[in-house]
């Protein structure tokens, strides 16, 4: 079955994404599948940093792990076993710092049957799905199985519950789904204080889902908070007695 924890517990039905013992070109042989995959633009708040690109990492056809570096909004040509499960990533990176990824859920996210007909498939990738495929990264790099749980459900669901998912790191949530813990409740919007940054900016906040800083003043709430900019990053926390501390790097 496929689980998505919620108020109350929601028991969802899984329809198998593996195709048929045998229905591949030969009989135990998996098909291959060829992806286009439709890269995001970058989001606005990003716009002042320099050389971003996306390396985008997926299991190729025959389950070896693959990458490729491209631009925002551009595609990329790949191929797959045919609906066998995966998290699709596209991790920015400006000069060395890493931002937030993109992603998908294949083949939960194409729009058609995984069954069929010529030519290839469009995936497209966007900064929902890059927090539904970091869930599944951490289930699977905590021993559990990511398919078990809706998690395309799970990262709308957050999405329309608060402006960030990513103020829930993926590992909390991997941590919640596996202990039974979790209530979509978790995401909800905090009470965020304005907060002057320091120079020398501009900084972009390292989630696709935050608003760039009005001037140097940033909308934070309480905990860790990390932006980049063109000469560095920052890390910055906020205390529950509105105390804030910062590191330049």
């Amino acid at each position: 079955m496929r689980l998505l924890v919620v108020l109350p517990l929601l028991t969802l039905p899984l329809a198998s994404c593996a195709p048929a013992f045998g229905s591949g070109p030969a009989f135990g042989i998996l098909s291959r599948h060829e992806l286009i995959l439709i890269l995001p633009p970058a989001p606005s708040a990003w716009a002042m940093l320099p050389d971003l690109r996306m390396s985008v990492a997926w299991k190729a056809s025959g389950g070896s792990l693959r990458s490729a570096s491209a631009a925002p909004g551009s595609s990329l040509r790949i191929e797959v076993d045919r609906g066998i499960p995966q998290a699709i990533l596209a991790l920015p990176s400006t000069r060395g710092s890493a931002l937030m990824p993109a992603g998908a859920l294949y083949p939960d996210g194409l729009d058609g049957p995984i069954d069929g007909g010529e030519g290839a498939d469009e995936l497209v990738l966007d900064w929902t799905g890059g927090y539904a495929a970091s869930v599944a990264t951490a289930l699977a790099g905590a021993g559990l199985d990511p398919w078990s749980f809706d998690l395309s459900r799970l990262a709308r669901e957050a999405s329309a519950r608060c402006a960030d998912p990513w103020l829930v790191s993926p590992h909390e949530a991997a941590r919640r789904l596996s202990a039974l813990e979790f209530r979509i409740s978790l995401y909800a919007d905090p009470t965020r204080s304005a907060v002057s940054l320091p120079g020398p900016g501009p900084w972009a906040p390292e989630s696709p889902f935050e608003p760039a800083p009005e001037g140097a003043v940033a909308m934070l709430s309480e905990g860790l908070w990390r932006f980049v900019s063109p000469c560095g990053e920052l890390l910055a926390a906020l205390d529950a007695e509105g105390g804030f501390s910062f590191v330049r790097r």
